[in-house]
């Protein structure tokens, strides 16, 4: 059973167990897809009611992102948790490129997480400027909730790069990491100015 398909409370009893996953990657991309539910979710509630049949568009077109968004997401929660497993038996095994092999996707996988929860934080600028104003408080909460899984994606991602001997790999996963994590912040601060006005 994927997480997308299991109960939120089943999730997060097999969370809050002695299982090694799902844990934070996963974690935060469930987070993740939330944010990127909140803020499809306050499209549909604009879409018919906007401005003008162009910025109607612009939300409808957005909240089709957002659900790619949100489905990849969910995916990427199962594939952290396989990422996971594959290096703890890595690490059983003793093998050395074994080991790497699962660790560089262990760093990939968060990576990927972060770089899609950034989309999210960026739809949501053009949301909380554009939404219904009763709505545009949840978009808020889901450009929060998407930007503290990027966050803590890239937290992943870094800690993982320890366990990584391929300085070229290092070096990009931390450049990705950084302009990911940069790029974030500047979209947060400006979807939450946007919901405050």
């Amino acid at each position: 059973m994927t997480f997308a398909d299991q109960p939120i409370g089943e999730f997060l009893d097999d969370v809050a167990s002695g299982q090694v996953t799902p844990s934070g990657g996963a974690v935060a991309a469930v987070g993740g897809a939330m944010g990127a539910a909140l803020c499809e979710m306050v499209c549909i509630h604009t879409v018919g009611t906007a401005g003008s049949d162009s910025e109607s568009g612009e939300l409808a077109a957005l909240a089709d992102d957002l659900a790619d968004c949100r489905e990849q997401l969910l995916a990427l929660a199962d594939e952290d948790a396989a990422a996971v497993d594959a290096v703890g038996a890595a690490f059983e095994s003793g093998d050395d490129d074994r080991i790497q092999v699962t660790s560089k996707r262990s760093t990939e996988v968060p990576l990927e997480t972060a770089e899609i929860c950034l989309d999210v934080v960026e739809h949501a600028r053009t949301v909380t400027a554009k939404g219904t104003p009763v709505a545009v408080p949840d978009a808020a909460v889901g450009a929060l909730l998407a930007a503290a899984a990027l966050q803590a994606s890239v937290s992943t991602v870094r800690a993982n790069l320890d366990m990584i001997d391929d300085e070229s790999f290092v070096a990009a996963m931390k450049q990705r990491a950084d302009e990911a994590e940069a790029a974030g912040e500047a979209a947060l601060d400006e979807a939450v100015a946007n919901a405050e006005q």
